[in-house]
Protein backbone atom coordinates (compact mmCIF):
# COMPACT_ATOMS: atom_id res chain seq x y z
CA UNK A 1 0.00 0.00 0.00
CA UNK A 2 3.03 2.62 0.46
CA UNK A 3 3.88 1.98 -2.84
CA UNK A 4 0.60 3.08 -3.59
CA UNK A 5 1.07 6.41 -1.59
CA UNK A 6 3.88 7.21 -3.52
CA UNK A 7 2.78 6.62 -7.10
CA UNK A 8 -0.43 9.07 -6.03
CA UNK A 9 1.70 11.60 -4.90
CA UNK A 10 4.44 11.46 -7.91
CA UNK A 11 1.23 11.44 -10.03
CA UNK A 12 -0.13 14.44 -8.22
CA UNK A 13 3.09 16.58 -8.66
CA UNK A 14 3.15 15.64 -12.53
CA UNK A 15 -0.81 16.73 -12.77
CA UNK A 16 0.19 20.56 -13.84
CA UNK A 17 2.86 19.66 -16.24
CA UNK A 18 0.21 16.55 -17.64
CA UNK A 19 -2.03 19.34 -17.90
CA UNK A 20 0.14 21.95 -19.52
CA UNK A 21 1.34 19.25 -22.29
CA UNK A 22 -1.77 17.11 -23.29
CA UNK A 23 -2.69 17.58 -26.59
CA UNK A 24 -6.52 17.28 -27.22
CA UNK A 25 -7.43 17.07 -30.71
CA UNK A 26 -10.99 17.51 -32.18
CA UNK A 27 -12.36 17.54 -35.29
CA UNK A 28 -12.34 21.38 -36.51
CA UNK A 29 -11.40 24.35 -39.09
CA UNK A 30 -9.84 27.39 -39.31
CA UNK A 31 -11.20 30.25 -41.53
CA UNK A 32 -8.12 31.94 -42.64
CA UNK A 33 -7.21 35.88 -43.21
CA UNK A 34 -8.17 35.22 -46.67
CA UNK A 35 -11.57 33.81 -45.77
CA UNK A 36 -10.91 30.14 -46.62
CA UNK A 37 -11.93 27.59 -44.40
CA UNK A 38 -9.81 24.76 -43.71
CA UNK A 39 -10.22 21.31 -42.01
CA UNK A 40 -8.29 19.20 -39.78
CA UNK A 41 -8.46 18.89 -35.99
CA UNK A 42 -8.43 21.61 -33.34
CA UNK A 43 -6.34 21.35 -29.89
CA UNK A 44 -9.37 22.26 -27.57
CA UNK A 45 -8.72 23.24 -24.06
CA UNK A 46 -10.42 23.65 -20.64
CA UNK A 47 -9.61 27.22 -21.34
CA UNK A 48 -10.75 28.97 -17.92
CA UNK A 49 -9.55 32.58 -20.06
CA UNK A 50 -10.37 33.14 -23.96
CA UNK A 51 -7.44 31.67 -25.82
CA UNK A 52 -5.34 33.91 -28.32
CA UNK A 53 -3.87 31.34 -30.22
CA UNK A 54 -4.67 27.57 -31.18
CA UNK A 55 -2.99 24.52 -32.79
CA UNK A 56 -4.20 23.01 -36.02
CA UNK A 57 -3.31 20.05 -37.04
CA UNK A 58 -3.82 19.29 -40.91
CA UNK A 59 -3.31 16.47 -42.80
CA UNK A 60 0.74 17.33 -43.43
CA UNK A 61 1.43 19.43 -40.52
CA UNK A 62 0.56 20.87 -36.81
CA UNK A 63 0.40 24.62 -36.72
CA UNK A 64 -0.01 27.31 -33.97
CA UNK A 65 -2.46 30.34 -35.05
CA UNK A 66 -2.68 33.61 -33.29
CA UNK A 67 -5.75 35.66 -33.23
CA UNK A 68 -3.71 37.79 -35.54
CA UNK A 69 -3.55 35.59 -37.99
CA UNK A 70 -7.19 33.57 -38.27
CA UNK A 71 -10.45 34.78 -38.40
CA UNK A 72 -12.28 31.98 -36.62
CA UNK A 73 -12.14 28.77 -35.47
CA UNK A 74 -14.13 26.04 -34.49
CA UNK A 75 -15.11 21.84 -33.70
CA UNK A 76 -18.02 20.58 -32.33
CA UNK A 77 -20.64 22.68 -30.83
CA UNK A 78 -17.86 25.51 -30.17
CA UNK A 79 -16.91 28.48 -32.21
CA UNK A 80 -14.19 31.50 -32.24
CA UNK A 81 -14.20 34.31 -33.77
CA UNK A 82 -11.34 36.79 -34.23
CA UNK A 83 -11.10 39.80 -32.63
CA UNK A 84 -9.08 42.65 -32.67
CA UNK A 85 -9.57 45.97 -30.69
CA UNK A 86 -10.19 47.82 -27.40
CA UNK A 87 -10.92 45.81 -24.07
CA UNK A 88 -12.40 47.70 -21.10
CA UNK A 89 -9.92 46.97 -17.72
CA UNK A 90 -11.68 48.63 -15.00
CA UNK A 91 -12.34 46.04 -12.11
CA UNK A 92 -16.02 44.82 -11.44
CA UNK A 93 -14.69 42.67 -8.34
CA UNK A 94 -16.64 44.24 -5.31
CA UNK A 95 -13.55 44.03 -3.15
CA UNK A 96 -11.35 45.57 -5.94
CA UNK A 97 -13.34 48.40 -6.68
CA UNK A 98 -11.88 51.68 -8.22
CA UNK A 99 -12.94 54.89 -6.22
CA UNK A 100 -14.56 57.28 -9.45
CA UNK A 101 -15.52 56.31 -13.05
CA UNK A 102 -13.06 53.90 -14.51
CA UNK A 103 -12.86 54.04 -18.61
CA UNK A 104 -9.54 51.92 -19.32
CA UNK A 105 -9.21 50.26 -21.82
CA UNK A 106 -6.21 47.88 -23.62
CA UNK A 107 -6.16 46.88 -26.97
CA UNK A 108 -5.31 43.21 -27.93
CA UNK A 109 -5.97 40.32 -30.50
CA UNK A 110 -7.73 37.91 -29.05
CA UNK A 111 -10.47 35.05 -29.88
CA UNK A 112 -14.36 35.82 -28.70
CA UNK A 113 -16.34 32.45 -27.49
CA UNK A 114 -19.85 32.22 -29.58
CA UNK A 115 -22.72 32.30 -26.95
CA UNK A 116 -25.36 32.84 -29.18
CA UNK A 117 -26.15 33.38 -33.27
CA UNK A 118 -29.00 34.58 -35.16
CA UNK A 119 -30.02 36.41 -38.38
CA UNK A 120 -29.52 39.76 -37.00
CA UNK A 121 -26.72 39.21 -33.97
CA UNK A 122 -24.07 36.81 -32.48
CA UNK A 123 -23.40 36.96 -28.95
CA UNK A 124 -19.78 36.22 -27.50
CA UNK A 125 -18.17 36.22 -24.03
CA UNK A 126 -14.31 36.69 -23.28
CA UNK A 127 -12.53 36.15 -20.02
CA UNK A 128 -9.03 36.66 -18.88
CA UNK A 129 -7.98 36.76 -15.35
CA UNK A 130 -9.47 40.49 -14.55
CA UNK A 131 -13.34 39.72 -15.40
CA UNK A 132 -15.68 38.53 -17.63
CA UNK A 133 -16.87 40.25 -20.67
CA UNK A 134 -19.64 40.41 -23.29
CA UNK A 135 -19.22 41.23 -27.17
CA UNK A 136 -22.37 41.75 -29.60
CA UNK A 137 -22.09 42.40 -33.61
CA UNK A 138 -24.45 43.00 -35.91
CA UNK A 139 -24.61 40.35 -38.97
CA UNK A 140 -24.56 43.80 -41.45
CA UNK A 141 -21.13 44.58 -40.41
CA UNK A 142 -19.91 41.49 -37.97
CA UNK A 143 -17.62 44.27 -36.15
CA UNK A 144 -18.12 42.64 -32.32
CA UNK A 145 -17.67 45.68 -29.95
CA UNK A 146 -17.82 44.99 -25.53
CA UNK A 147 -21.09 45.62 -23.86
CA UNK A 148 -20.18 47.51 -21.42
CA UNK A 149 -20.94 47.12 -18.00
CA UNK A 150 -19.27 49.49 -14.60
CA UNK A 151 -19.13 49.47 -11.24
CA UNK A 152 -17.32 52.32 -9.12
CA UNK A 153 -16.98 53.31 -5.66
CA UNK A 154 -18.41 56.85 -5.65
CA UNK A 155 -16.20 59.60 -4.59
CA UNK A 156 -16.49 61.19 -1.14
CA UNK A 157 -19.42 58.53 -0.66
CA UNK A 158 -17.09 55.90 1.27
CA UNK A 159 -18.39 52.42 0.62
CA UNK A 160 -21.26 53.37 -1.90
CA UNK A 161 -20.97 52.02 -5.04
CA UNK A 162 -22.25 53.39 -8.72
CA UNK A 163 -23.33 50.87 -11.84
CA UNK A 164 -23.61 51.91 -15.11
CA UNK A 165 -25.49 50.01 -17.21
CA UNK A 166 -24.52 50.90 -20.53
CA UNK A 167 -24.83 47.76 -21.95
CA UNK A 168 -28.68 48.34 -21.03
CA UNK A 169 -28.66 51.34 -23.90
CA UNK A 170 -26.43 49.37 -25.96
CA UNK A 171 -29.26 46.11 -26.30
CA UNK A 172 -32.13 48.24 -26.72
CA UNK A 173 -31.12 50.26 -29.46
CA UNK A 174 -30.21 47.08 -31.02
CA UNK A 175 -33.99 45.70 -30.12
CA UNK A 176 -35.56 49.10 -31.99
CA UNK A 177 -33.57 48.35 -34.66
CA UNK A 178 -34.27 44.43 -35.09
CA UNK A 179 -37.65 43.67 -33.12
CA UNK A 180 -39.12 46.87 -32.31
CA UNK A 181 -42.57 45.54 -31.81
CA UNK A 182 -41.29 43.41 -29.06
CA UNK A 183 -42.78 44.52 -25.68
CA UNK A 184 -40.91 41.35 -23.77
CA UNK A 185 -37.88 42.53 -25.18
CA UNK A 186 -37.92 45.59 -23.74
CA UNK A 187 -38.95 44.73 -20.60
CA UNK A 188 -36.36 41.94 -20.62
CA UNK A 189 -33.35 44.36 -21.25
CA UNK A 190 -34.84 46.68 -18.61
CA UNK A 191 -34.36 43.80 -16.16
CA UNK A 192 -31.43 42.36 -17.20
CA UNK A 193 -28.22 41.19 -14.89
CA UNK A 194 -24.75 41.54 -17.04
CA UNK A 195 -24.21 37.50 -17.08
CA UNK A 196 -24.09 34.87 -19.74
CA UNK A 197 -27.78 33.13 -19.59
CA UNK A 198 -29.42 36.48 -19.48
CA UNK A 199 -28.17 37.88 -22.30
CA UNK A 200 -28.07 35.26 -23.86
CA UNK A 201 -31.94 35.37 -24.29
CA UNK A 202 -32.26 38.55 -25.46
CA UNK A 203 -29.86 37.84 -28.33
CA UNK A 204 -32.04 34.84 -29.08
CA UNK A 205 -35.25 37.33 -28.99
CA UNK A 206 -33.57 40.51 -31.09
CA UNK A 207 -32.85 37.27 -33.88
CA UNK A 208 -36.50 36.38 -33.55
CA UNK A 209 -35.89 32.83 -32.04
CA UNK A 210 -38.11 31.92 -29.97
CA UNK A 211 -35.57 29.42 -28.10
CA UNK A 212 -31.89 28.59 -29.60
CA UNK A 213 -31.59 24.98 -29.22
CA UNK A 214 -28.04 24.97 -30.86
CA UNK A 215 -25.41 23.85 -28.38
CA UNK A 216 -22.38 26.66 -28.25
CA UNK A 217 -20.09 24.32 -26.08
CA UNK A 218 -20.89 26.07 -23.32
CA UNK A 219 -23.41 23.64 -21.47
CA UNK A 220 -22.23 20.17 -19.03
CA UNK A 221 -22.99 16.90 -20.54
CA UNK A 222 -24.17 13.82 -18.36
CA UNK A 223 -22.77 10.84 -18.33
CA UNK A 224 -24.25 8.03 -16.71
CA UNK A 225 -22.46 4.27 -15.80
CA UNK A 226 -23.34 0.88 -13.91
CA UNK A 227 -20.22 -1.42 -13.14
CA UNK A 228 -19.48 -4.43 -10.81
CA UNK A 229 -15.67 -4.67 -8.47
CA UNK A 230 -14.38 -6.55 -5.57
CA UNK A 231 -13.79 -4.53 -2.49
CA UNK A 232 -10.74 -6.02 -0.14
CA UNK A 233 -11.66 -4.59 3.51
CA UNK A 234 -9.18 -5.18 6.30
CA UNK A 235 -10.21 -4.39 9.87
CA UNK A 236 -7.68 -3.70 12.91
CA UNK A 237 -8.72 -4.42 16.35
CA UNK A 238 -7.37 -2.21 18.66
CA UNK A 239 -8.17 -1.07 22.50
CA UNK A 240 -9.66 -3.10 25.20
CA UNK A 241 -12.54 -5.17 23.72
CA UNK A 242 -14.74 -7.62 26.22
CA UNK A 243 -12.88 -10.64 24.77
CA UNK A 244 -8.83 -11.13 24.39
CA UNK A 245 -6.86 -12.23 21.14
CA UNK A 246 -8.77 -10.94 18.47
CA UNK A 247 -7.08 -11.13 15.05
CA UNK A 248 -7.01 -8.59 12.49
CA UNK A 249 -9.39 -9.62 9.36
CA UNK A 250 -8.93 -9.21 5.65
CA UNK A 251 -12.15 -10.34 3.95
CA UNK A 252 -13.11 -9.89 -0.03
CA UNK A 253 -16.51 -8.89 -1.63
CA UNK A 254 -18.59 -7.77 -4.74
CA UNK A 255 -19.26 -4.50 -5.21
CA UNK A 256 -21.89 -3.12 -7.71
CA UNK A 257 -22.02 0.79 -8.34
CA UNK A 258 -23.83 3.00 -10.80
CA UNK A 259 -23.62 6.60 -10.89
CA UNK A 260 -22.99 9.48 -13.26
CA UNK A 261 -20.06 11.81 -14.62
CA UNK A 262 -20.85 15.46 -15.18
CA UNK A 263 -18.70 17.36 -17.08
CA UNK A 264 -18.91 20.70 -17.17
CA UNK A 265 -17.01 22.04 -20.61
CA UNK A 266 -18.86 18.70 -22.98
CA UNK A 267 -16.35 19.37 -25.93
CA UNK A 268 -13.12 19.02 -23.61
CA UNK A 269 -14.41 16.39 -20.85
CA UNK A 270 -10.96 16.59 -18.97
CA UNK A 271 -12.58 17.64 -15.59
CA UNK A 272 -15.98 16.06 -13.74
CA UNK A 273 -17.78 15.69 -11.01
CA UNK A 274 -18.71 12.51 -10.17
CA UNK A 275 -21.40 10.92 -8.39
CA UNK A 276 -21.54 7.50 -7.36
CA UNK A 277 -23.34 5.11 -5.24
CA UNK A 278 -22.31 2.18 -4.67
CA UNK A 279 -23.14 -1.32 -2.82
CA UNK A 280 -20.73 -3.91 -1.19
CA UNK A 281 -20.18 -6.09 2.06
CA UNK A 282 -18.00 -6.13 5.61
CA UNK A 283 -18.07 -9.22 7.72
CA UNK A 284 -15.88 -10.35 10.73
CA UNK A 285 -15.83 -14.03 12.37
CA UNK A 286 -13.04 -15.23 14.37
CA UNK A 287 -12.29 -17.20 17.18
CA UNK A 288 -11.57 -15.35 20.77
CA UNK A 289 -10.63 -15.98 23.94
CA UNK A 290 -12.67 -14.93 26.80
CA UNK A 291 -10.96 -15.60 29.54
CA UNK A 292 -7.57 -13.81 30.09
CA UNK A 293 -4.88 -16.16 29.91
CA UNK A 294 -6.57 -19.31 30.72
CA UNK A 295 -6.26 -21.19 27.77
CA UNK A 296 -7.26 -24.59 29.38
CA UNK A 297 -10.78 -23.44 28.30
CA UNK A 298 -12.90 -23.64 25.33
CA UNK A 299 -12.48 -20.48 22.86
CA UNK A 300 -15.40 -18.55 21.68
CA UNK A 301 -16.67 -16.69 18.79
CA UNK A 302 -18.07 -13.34 17.81
CA UNK A 303 -18.59 -12.50 14.34
CA UNK A 304 -20.52 -9.44 12.24
CA UNK A 305 -22.30 -8.65 8.89
CA UNK A 306 -22.41 -5.48 7.24
CA UNK A 307 -24.55 -4.42 4.21
CA UNK A 308 -23.45 -0.94 3.13
CA UNK A 309 -24.85 1.63 1.04
CA UNK A 310 -22.47 3.97 0.08
CA UNK A 311 -22.76 7.83 -1.30
CA UNK A 312 -19.60 8.75 -3.28
CA UNK A 313 -19.63 12.39 -4.92
CA UNK A 314 -16.01 12.90 -6.58
CA UNK A 315 -13.88 14.98 -8.30
CA UNK A 316 -12.36 13.44 -11.55
CA UNK A 317 -9.57 15.18 -13.46
CA UNK A 318 -8.42 13.38 -16.60
CA UNK A 319 -4.11 13.85 -17.21
CA UNK A 320 -4.42 11.79 -19.96
CA UNK A 321 -7.01 12.71 -22.20
CA UNK A 322 -7.84 11.55 -25.70
CA UNK A 323 -10.88 9.61 -27.38
CA UNK A 324 -9.86 6.30 -27.54
CA UNK A 325 -7.70 6.83 -23.94
CA UNK A 326 -7.81 8.24 -20.51
CA UNK A 327 -5.95 8.02 -17.60
CA UNK A 328 -7.57 10.07 -14.16
CA UNK A 329 -7.16 10.94 -10.37
CA UNK A 330 -9.93 10.93 -9.02
CA UNK A 331 -10.66 12.24 -5.16
CA UNK A 332 -13.75 12.75 -2.98
CA UNK A 333 -16.05 11.85 0.13
CA UNK A 334 -17.86 8.64 0.71
CA UNK A 335 -20.94 8.55 2.73
CA UNK A 336 -21.36 4.94 4.53
CA UNK A 337 -25.09 3.71 5.22
CA UNK A 338 -24.48 0.45 7.10
CA UNK A 339 -27.24 -2.66 7.74
CA UNK A 340 -25.61 -4.27 10.84
CA UNK A 341 -26.46 -7.97 11.60
CA UNK A 342 -25.23 -11.01 13.66
CA UNK A 343 -23.31 -8.70 16.16
CA UNK A 344 -22.82 -11.67 18.16
CA UNK A 345 -20.68 -13.87 20.96
CA UNK A 346 -20.60 -17.07 21.54
CA UNK A 347 -19.09 -18.41 24.67
CA UNK A 348 -17.82 -22.23 23.62
CA UNK A 349 -17.59 -22.57 27.77
CA UNK A 350 -20.90 -21.43 29.58
CA UNK A 351 -23.33 -21.64 25.86
CA UNK A 352 -24.43 -18.64 26.83
CA UNK A 353 -25.00 -16.45 23.82
CA UNK A 354 -25.18 -12.63 23.51
CA UNK A 355 -26.76 -10.03 20.84
CA UNK A 356 -25.70 -6.56 19.18
CA UNK A 357 -22.44 -7.14 21.51
CA UNK A 358 -20.02 -4.43 20.36
CA UNK A 359 -20.99 -1.00 19.38
CA UNK A 360 -21.36 -0.91 15.65
CA UNK A 361 -21.37 2.14 14.11
CA UNK A 362 -24.33 2.27 11.32
CA UNK A 363 -23.14 5.40 9.57
CA UNK A 364 -19.61 6.70 8.49
CA UNK A 365 -17.41 8.96 6.27
CA UNK A 366 -14.09 7.52 4.49
CA UNK A 367 -11.95 9.49 2.09
CA UNK A 368 -10.79 7.15 -0.53
CA UNK A 369 -8.49 8.21 -3.33
CA UNK A 370 -8.68 6.57 -6.84
CA UNK A 371 -7.13 6.25 -10.02
CA UNK A 372 -7.82 5.11 -13.53
CA UNK A 373 -8.36 4.57 -17.37
CA UNK A 374 -10.76 5.10 -19.87
CA UNK A 375 -10.89 3.29 -22.73
CA UNK A 376 -13.14 4.05 -26.26
CA UNK A 377 -15.06 6.65 -24.00
CA UNK A 378 -16.85 3.10 -22.60
CA UNK A 379 -14.49 1.16 -20.11
CA UNK A 380 -13.83 2.52 -17.00
CA UNK A 381 -11.13 0.62 -15.20
CA UNK A 382 -10.15 1.71 -11.89
CA UNK A 383 -8.55 0.66 -8.36
CA UNK A 384 -9.40 3.17 -5.21
CA UNK A 385 -8.02 2.99 -1.35
CA UNK A 386 -9.96 4.35 1.44
CA UNK A 387 -8.22 5.44 4.39
CA UNK A 388 -8.58 4.10 7.51
CA UNK A 389 -11.90 4.94 9.46
CA UNK A 390 -13.23 3.45 12.60
CA UNK A 391 -16.91 1.42 12.27
CA UNK A 392 -17.34 1.26 16.36
CA UNK A 393 -19.09 3.94 18.24
CA UNK A 394 -16.50 4.93 20.41
CA UNK A 395 -18.38 7.62 21.72
CA UNK A 396 -21.28 5.19 23.07
CA UNK A 397 -18.72 3.17 25.04
CA UNK A 398 -16.84 5.83 26.84
CA UNK A 399 -20.57 7.71 27.54
CA UNK A 400 -21.51 4.19 29.03
CA UNK A 401 -18.09 3.65 30.81
CA UNK A 402 -17.31 0.42 29.17
CA UNK A 403 -14.56 -1.13 27.18
CA UNK A 404 -12.57 1.35 25.31
CA UNK A 405 -11.80 -0.40 21.50
CA UNK A 406 -12.14 0.48 18.22
CA UNK A 407 -12.27 -1.80 14.98
CA UNK A 408 -10.80 0.52 12.12
CA UNK A 409 -11.73 -0.47 8.50
CA UNK A 410 -9.40 0.65 5.37
CA UNK A 411 -10.70 -0.92 1.62
CA UNK A 412 -9.04 -1.37 -1.52
CA UNK A 413 -11.92 -1.27 -4.14
CA UNK A 414 -11.13 -2.56 -7.69
CA UNK A 415 -13.81 -2.18 -10.96
CA UNK A 416 -15.08 -1.87 -14.23
CA UNK A 417 -17.88 0.56 -14.89
CA UNK A 418 -19.38 0.34 -18.22
CA UNK A 419 -20.43 4.40 -19.49
CA UNK A 420 -23.33 5.04 -21.28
Amino acid sequence: MKHFYKLLFAALLLLPIFSYAQSNYKPGYIVTSKGDTLKGSIDLKEWENNPSNVYFKSETDVKNYTAKEIKAFGSTNVTYDQYIGPISTDETNISRLSTGRDTGYKQDATFLKVIQKGPNVTLYSYVDNLKPRYFIAESQNNQPYELIYRIYHTPDRGVETHSENVFVSQLYGLAQKYNPTSDELKLSIEKAQYNGPELKKIAEKINKMSADTRNYGTGSAIEFFAGAGVSINSLKLTGTFPFYNAPNKTSVWPTLSVGANIYPNANVRQFAFRVEFLFTKNAYKSIVDVYYNQPEKPKSNYQFDQYIAVLYPQILYNIYNTSELKFYLDMGLAFNLSKNTGNDFHNNFTGESASNYLSLNTYWITYPVKAGFVINKKFDISISYAFKTSITDNANNDAKNINNYSINLTSLRAGINYNF
